[in-house]
């Protein structure tokens, strides 16, 4: 097996998803893993909540102020059977432009149950952070709707899913920092503990699951499951925690997501990253877990082009480098 593997992540400019697919064909392969696309250019329901309530069972409305709640149980909301259409033609079209070639694994970026909660109403127009049996609802709800978006990649594409879950916004909730409807005051905070039973929740899936979040909870999340962050930079107390930490999770097999930055030589950079790794005493063998990460920001296709063929060579060359180690 190569290691370490390249991931790519992030959004992409435009609306055709047969040309993003195409540039990931091409310039990326097994073992490193592409992404199922995201454009934020065709809309609310393509991407954030929209992403998410496209697997959900629960109904959801896009309203001027955000995506709200529904009493009942139908679906119907035009915004959200769009969301669930374009979640269908994202998938197909990777199937499409791969045709008979396997695809072993994709990443897919979802909010998570926590971001959720913060930026979804209620049929009251509060806030779901407000109410702890919404919260709990929620929760579940996430969970049961990532298991189907799961099978549905496994059915479609023949594809492993490695989900991304962004909460890094949920320290807010932690502490009290989340506005309320009115923008007068803030909700009430809600408890660590809380937060980690609705990431066990999430984690506890038929899939790889990594949970990206903000240095205040990623213990917490490096307590439940699979953890991406920023390569750690530095050298300081707060860094060897951090390496620690990592080689914990890759020594009991859970994976870790690194994000890497752009640098014009990429076979050296990647010789001073597996260096560094190494040198902070983290397990060797436990480089079969890591992902290197390249996140697209609305990317056009020179920049996707480039960056693709950019992550390929450093994973590559760091999965040779290792080897010689």
């Amino acid at each position: 097996m190569t290691i370490p593997v390249g991931l790519v992540d992030g959004t992409f400019a435009g609306t055709d998803l047969h040309a993003v697919y195409e540039l990931q064909r091409n310039e990326i392969d097994a073992p490193h893993i592409p992404a199922l696309v995201e454009l934020p250019d065709v809309g609310s329901h393509a991407t954030g909540i929209g992403k998410v309530a496209a697997n959900l069972s629960v109904p959801f409305e896009l309203r001027s102020y955000g995506w709200q709640l529904q009493h009942g149980a139908r679906i119907s909301a035009s915004d959200q059977l769009r969301a669930a259409s374009h979640r269908d033609s994202a998938i197909q079209a990777m199937a499409d432009v791969a045709a008979d070639d396997a695809v072993p694994e994709v990443s897919v970026r979802l909010l998570g149950p926590v971001a959720l909660m913060m930026s979804g109403w209620l049929p009251s127009g509060q806030r779901i952070l407000r109410d702890a049996g919404a919260r709990d609802d929620i929760a579940g709800a996430w969970a049961e709707g990532t298991a189907t978006l799961i099978s549905r990649i496994r059915a479609v594409l023949g594809a492993a899913p490695i989900i991304l879950v962004d909460e890094r916004q949920a320290h807010l909730a932690v502490n009290g920092q989340v506005r309320t409807a009115s923008g007068a005051s803030f909700e009430r905070s809600i408890d660590v503990s809380e937060i980690r039973s609705y990431w066990e929740t999430a984690v506890a899936q038929e899939a790889s699951v990594l949970v990206e979040t903000s240095d205040e909870l990623v213990q917490t999340a490096a307590d439940v499951g699979g953890i991406m962050l920023d390569w750690p930079q530095g050298r300081n107390r707060t860094t060897e925690r951090t390496w620690e930490r990592i080689d914990g999770l890759v020594q009991a097999g859970s994976p870790v997501a690194l994000q890497v930055e752009h640098h014009d030589n990429p076979q050296r950079y990647a010789e001073e990253l597996v260096e560094q790794y190494l040198d902070w005493g983290v397990s060797h063998k436990g480089l079969e877990h890591v992902y290197f990460v390249t996140r697209f920001d609305r990317a056009g296709e020179v920049e996707t082009g480039s960056g693709l063929q950019w992550l390929r060579v450093l994973a590559d060359h760091a999965a040779g480098y290792s080897a010689t180690l």
